[in-house]
C-alpha cells in the first residue's frame, strides 16, 4: 500500500431515517418474520407462499430478493425456473447468482394482497424449499439496531480494495484470548507478550487459538482421539447470532438516502478476517486417532505485508475494474434484518482512489520449516477474481521456500495444497538449493484445469460453459514466482499431470510416484466428482472442447497431436492391485500410456517396480532445453494389460531401457540428429523402436514433405530409408534397431 492508502482512519456512523430491510421465511432460516413461508407440494411441483401482511398495504417496495439453497450448496444441473403463476421466470442476480430478483412480484403483492398466489417452482434440482427466504426493502418503520458496526476502513493497492470492519461483539475474542506470534514455526510457534518487532523482518502477528475460534463459532473442540481415519463432525454447543455483513460501494458519499443506489458488492459471514484453516491435527500412523490441537494459532489475515487485521475484524477484498474515487459502507444483517439506518462509513466517509491493476499475492507470515531451519517459508494469500476465478472474490494460499544455497538461475519445484489438513506442513523437506512452491488448488481433488462457470452459484450447469479458471490461476501463480526468482527453465519439476501436459513452456519434465496418476478421470475413482464440478457428459468448454474428454490424457493428446508435452516419468510402483494404486485405480493407467504411445510423446512408465536406476540417474542429469526423441512400440516393452489387474504383465516398464544424448543433438530447419542407445543394465543387447523428434525449436517439417533418414555407428552406415511427414508435420522412424553401442540417427529434407 502507498502511505495515503494505508492510513487507517476512524469510522463514521450516520443516524437517519432509512428504508426497512427485513426477511420473510420458514422456521429453518433466520428471519425477521419467521414462520411466514408455507411450502405447498402438489402434483404440479412446489409452491412457495409468503405471508407479507407485515408490510403495510401500498408501501413502496424498493427491492426484493428470493434466496434459495440446495443440498450441500450444490450447483443445479439444469437452470432453475421459479415464477409467479402466469408470470415470467424470476432472473438470477449477478455477479454472485445466489438470489432471484423478485422486486416486481412483491410490488404487485403489496399493492394488492389478492394477487399474492405465491411462487411456483417448476424446476430446481436439489432445492431445499424450507430454507428459502425473501428479503424485502420497503418504506416502513425501522426496527432498533441490535448489531451495530462500530468502525470500518479501506485501503487500496495492486488493483484491489481491502475493506475491514469491526464485527459485532459476539464475534470479537476476549482480550485474554488474543495471542501474539513473534515467529511462525512448523514445530511450534514462538509467542510474544504483545505488539512489537518480530522475527524475519515482520512485526508480531495477532492471532487467537483454535479453542477461542471454536468458542466464537459456538462449536465444541474435537479434542479426543477419533479412533479412525478422520474426525467426526463438529458439535454445536451453543447458538451464535445469525449475522452477516453487506459491503456497499458508490461514486458518491453513501448515506441512508442513497444507499440503495450504491453497488452491493457482497455479503460476508462472521470471522472472515481469520485464517481459520491452519489449525493443527494430531494423529497416529496413517491419520488414525485424529484430534484437534486446542492451542493451534489462528492468525488474522494481512491486507499488505506486515499489516495484519485486529482480532475481531472482518474482511472483504474487491478487485476494481475501473479507475476513480469510491466510497464504501458496511451494514450488518442480524436474523434477516439489515441495519440501513446506521451505515458504517469506511474511512470516516472519505473516498479511496482505485486503479485497475494486476492483483498480487499478499505476504501473510514467514515460517521456519520443520526440517530445514535455514530455508524460510513465505506464506501468501491471493484474492482471485475473473479471469482467475469465476466469482468476484475468493482467497487462496501460496507458500514459497527459498533454499539458503539457491543460486540463480536455479531449480523450481512446484507442488499443490489440497484441503486444510495441517496445511502449514504442505512444504515437506524443501531443498537447500531450490525454490519450492506449494500452490493451493481451486479444486481440491481435480486437476488444475477448469470448472463450470456457475460453480458456487444457482446457475444451471447446462446453461453454462466450462472455463479454464484453474489453469489461468495456476499459470499466473507460477509466472509470479518466476518473476521474483531467476529460475532455470530446464530444472522445473512438478506433479500436476493435466496442467503440465498443456504447459511444456513451464515444465520440461514431470514425475509421478507411488500415487498413480489419474490419466483418465472419466473412469478413475477420483472422477466421481466430475458431474458436480463440470456438468453432465457432453458439456463444452469455453474453447468448444468436450470438457469430460479433456480430463483424459489420451483424448487430449489425440485432439492436439502437434503439441509437445513435458517428458513424463510415470511410476506406479506399488503394484496393480495394492497400495495407492489399488486406492486410486489402475484401470486408467494402461489407457493413458497407450495414449502417450499413440501420440508419439516422450515418456517412461513402470508398474509394480521402479525404472532402472541407471536410467533415472541419467534423467536427473539430462538437459531439457534441447530437442529429444519420443520412443514408442519398443520390442522390450512389457504389457500393462487392458486395465484389469489380472490382465497383462504384473510388473514391467515402457521405454525403460532407452537413452539419448543431450550434448550433441542437431535441430535445424532441414536437419535433425540424435544419438540413442540401450542402457548397460538392459537384459537384452538389442531392440527395435519407433523414434519421433519432439520439442524441436527449428526442425518443423511441413506435412507431406519427404525426408531421408540414416543410422550410423562408429562412422559406419547401418541403415538408410525415406520417410514422409504426416498431416501434423511429425516424422516417425519405424522400428529402428538400437543396441548398447551408440548409434546416430539423422533426418534430412530431400
Amino acid at each position: 500500500m502507498n502511505g495515503a492508502a494505508a492510513t487507517v482512519l476512524l469510522f463514521a456512523c450516520t443516524f437517519h431515517a432509512a428504508p426497512v430491510s427485513q426477511r420473510w421465511g420458514g422456521k429453518a432460516a433466520p428471519c425477521t418474520h419467521p414462520g411466514t413461508l408455507r411450502v405447498v407440494k402438489n402434483a404440479q411441483g412446489v409452491r412457495l407462499a409468503f405471508d407479507l401482511s407485515a408490510i403495510p398495504k401500498g408501501a413502496k417496495v424498493h427491492r426484493a430478493r428470493l434466496y434459495c439453497f440446495t443440498q450441500d450448496d450444490a450447483q443445479p444441473t439444469n437452470p432453475p425456473r421459479i415464477r409467479e403463476p402466469g408470470g415470467r421466470p424470476l432472473n438470477l442476480i449477478g455477479p454472485w447468482y445466489r438470489s432471484f430478483d423478485a422486486t416486481a412480484v412483491v410490488r404487485r403483492w403489496v399493492a394488492n394482497v389478492e394477487t399474492n398466489q405465491g411462487l411456483t417452482v417448476e424446476q430446481f434440482d436439489g432445492l431445499l424449499p424450507q430454507r428459502t427466504y425473501l428479503d424485502v426493502i420497503y418504506e416502513g418503520t425501522p426496527l432498533a439496531s441490535v448489531a451495530r458496526i462500530e468502525q470500518a476502513r479501506v485501503a487500496h493497492h495492486d488493483g484491489q480494495t481491502f475493506v475491514a470492519w469491526t464485527e459485532i461483539p459476539a464475534f470479537r475474542p476476549k482480550r485474554q484470548e488474543v495471542v501474539w506470534v513473534r515467529q511462525f514455526c512448523e514445530l511450534g510457534d514462538v509467542l510474544a507478550d504483545g505488539p512489537g518487532q518480530g522475527a524475519s523482518g515482520m512485526p508480531n502477528h495477532p492471532a487467537i487459538t483454535l479453542r477461542a475460534l471454536r468458542r466464537l463459532q459456538g462449536l465444541g473442540l474435537r479434542g479426543k482421539p477419533s479412533g479412525f481415519q478422520g474426525i467426526r463432525g463438529l458439535k454445536r454447543i451453543r447458538e451464535v447470532p445469525a449475522v452477516a455483513y453487506r459491503i456497499y460501494r458508490h461514486t458518491e458519499p453513501i448515506s441512508p438516502e442513497n444507499v440503495l443506489a450504491a453497488e452491493l458488492l457482497a455479503e460476508v459471514g462472521p470471522l472472515s478476517g481469520l485464517d481459520t484453516e491452519v489449525y493443527k491435527i494430531h494423529f497416529r500412523g496413517e491419520y488414525l486417532n485424529q484430534r484437534e490441537e486446542p492451542n493451534s494459532v489462528i492468525p488474522t489475515l494481512c491486507v499488505d505485508k506486515g499489516k495484519a487485521l485486529t482480532p475481531g475484524e472482518g474482511l472483504y477484498v474487491h478487485t476494481t475494474d475501473r479507475e476513480g474515487a469510491y466510497y464504501y459502507a458496511v451494514t450488518s444483517v442480524l436474523n434477516g434484518t439489515e441495519d440501513l439506518a446506521t451505515l458504517c462509513l469506511a474511512n470516516s466517509g472519505r473516498s479511496v482512489r482505485e486503479r485497475p491493476a494486476t492483483p498480487q499475492p499478499v505476504l501473510q507470515w514467514v515460517q521456519v520449516d520443520r526440517y530445514r531451519k535455514t530455508v524460510p517459508e513465505y506464506w501468501y494469500r491471493y484474492w482471485a477474481a475473473p479471469p482467475y476465478g469465476n466469482l468476484p472474490s475468493r482467497s487462496y494460499r501460496l507458500a514459497v521456500a527459498v533454499g539458503d544455497r539457491f543460486q540463480a538461475p536455479g531449480p523450481l519445484i512446484i507442488s499443490t495444497i489440497s484441503g486444510a489438513f495441517n496445511v502449514r506442513e504442505s512444504i515437506r523437506v524443501p531443498r537447500n538449493d531450490a525454490v519450492t512452491v506449494a500452490v493451493q488448488r481451486q479444486l481440491d481433488w481435480l486437476p488444475a484445469l477448469f470448472y463450470n462457470t456457475g460453480r458456487g452459484t444457482l446457475r444451471g450447469m447446462t446453461a453454462c460453459k466450462v472455463d479454464y479458471f484453474s489453469e489461468r490461476y495456476m499459470l499466473f501463480m507460477i509466472r509470479w514466482i518466476m518473476g521474483r526468482h531467476e529460475i532455470d527453465r530446464s530444472r522445473i519439476s512438478g506433479e500436476m499431470l493435466h496442467f503440465g501436459l498443456r504447459h511444456p513452456e513451464v515444465f520440461t519434465r514431470m514425475s509421478f510416484g507411488s500415487y498413480t496418476a489419474g490419466y483418465d478421470l472419466r473412469i478413475a475413482p477420483g472422477g466421481a466428482s466430475m458431474p458436480r464440478v463440470l456438468g453432465p457428459r457432453g458439456i463444452r468448454t469455453a474453447r468448444d472442447e468436450d470438457a469430460w474428454k479433456m480430463y483424459s490424457v489420451a483424448e487430449y493428446l489425440a485432439a492436439h497431436p502437434r503439441r509437445d508435452i513435458p517428458f513424463l516419468l510415470c511410476i506406479s510402483g506399488t503394484g496393480k492391485d495394492r497400495g495407492h494404486t489399488s486406492e486410486f485405480g489402475w484401470q486408467d493407467d494402461p489407457r493413458g500410456w497407450r495414449g502417450l504411445l499413440d501420440a508419439r510423446q516422450p515418456f517412461v512408465a513402470s508398474w509394480s517396480t521402479h525404472p532402472p536406476r541407471e536410467l533415472t540417474a541419467a534423467l536427473e542429469r539430462m538437459r531439457w532445453d534441447v530437442t529429444l526423441p519420443a520412443f514408442a512400440n519398443c520390442s522390450l516393452d512389457n504389457n500393462p494389460g487392458n486395465g484389469s489387474p489380472a490382465d497383462g504383465d504384473y510388473y514391467g516398464c515402457i521405454n525403460g531401457w532407452l537413452l539419448w544424448g543431450d550434448a550433441d543433438p542437431v535441430d535445424e530447419p532441414d536437419r535433425w540428429e540424435m544419438t540413442v542407445w540401450l542402457i548397460g543394465s538392459c537384459p537384452e543387447d538389442r531392440c527395435t523402436v519407433d523414434v519421433t523428434p519432439r520439442h524441436c525449436r527449428r526442425f518443423r517439417p511441413k506435412p507431406g514433405r519427404t525426408f531421408t533418414w540414416t543410422q550410423t555407428a562408429n562412422g559406419k552406415k547401418l541403415a538408410e530409408s525415406t520417410v514422409t511427414a504426416d498431416r501434423w508435420g511429425l516424422v516417425t522412424l519405424r522400428q529402428v534397431p538400437v543396441t548398447k553401442a551408440r548409434c546416430r540417427l539423422r533426418i534430412t529434407e530431400d
